[in-house]
């Protein structure tokens, strides 16, 4: 008996070792596009809609519908996004669906960095608020704590509330919930100073280091999947 629980729990080590390590890496890959897209597409957001929404608000105010049709259509995108998963969702159960959700991101990422900073913001950045929409839909969970990795708000909200419970109750899980958050929100931002200096260097062709680290987590997620067969 002693034997079986040790197994199990060194399993349960392991699968939430692999989850937080993907949660982080796409926290990372949130913060990296948002900065991209922010500096090099219109100052746009492909995940912070409230900062979208904002900036359409303001164009609209001062510079009539000249500039709003990326602000416009980022928004719509990322809601098709959510959409589309959750839809997926409900049609199917399998483990597969999960990972390959990164496909359309690791495609259009690729796709995105062979365009021109000439090509129309409205024909690069909405694609990628589609991605962003689908990716934080789709795994929106480490440990059964709810999170995001698109931005940050809520992490940070959620992480405050845990650390205060921990610093009054001492409880390990409002301790464990705490440091993800913290752990979470600093790989955001590091992915946004990664690729703002990046961008200094490769400018269109930053975005491309997305594709790999999303075709890296593809494929191990994959091998895990089948390896448990």
């Amino acid at each position: 008996m002693f034997g079986s629980d040790l197994i199990k729990n060194e399993w349960l080590k392991q699968k939430y070792a692999q989850s937080l390590l993907i949660g982080l890496t796409l926290a990372f890959c949130g913060g990296y596009v948002d900065a991209y897209t922010y500096i090099l597409r219109e100052h746009s957001l492909v995940a912070g809609q409230t900062g979208n929404i904002i900036f359409l608000a303001y164009d609209i105010a001062n510079r009539g519908l000249v500039l709003t049709e990326t602000r416009f259509f980022t928004f719509v995108f990322f809601v098709l996004g959510i959409y589309l998963v959750s839809f997926i969702a409900k049609k199917s159960s399998s483990p597969y669906v999960k990972p390959l959700t990164l496909v359309p991101c690791i495609v259009t990422c690729l796709i995105v960095g062979f365009l021109p900073v000439t090509t129309p913001d409205y024909l690069v950045v909405p694609p990628l608020a589609f991605c962003m929409g689908i990716q934080t839909t789709s795994f929106g969970k480490i440990d059964g704590l709810p999170y995001n990795n698109s931005f940050l708000t809520g992490n940070i909200k959620k992480g405050m509330i845990a650390w205060n419970g921990f610093f009054f109750s001492h409880s390990l899980e409002e301790k464990h919930a705490a440091k993800l958050y913290l752990a979470i929100t600093l790989a955001f931002a590091l992915g946004a100073l990664v690729s703002a200096e990046l961008e200094k260097l490769f400018t269109i062709h930053t975005i491309w280091l997305v594709t790999l680290i999303l075709g890296t987590i593809l494929a191990r997620y994959l091998y895990l999947l089948t390896s448990k067969k």
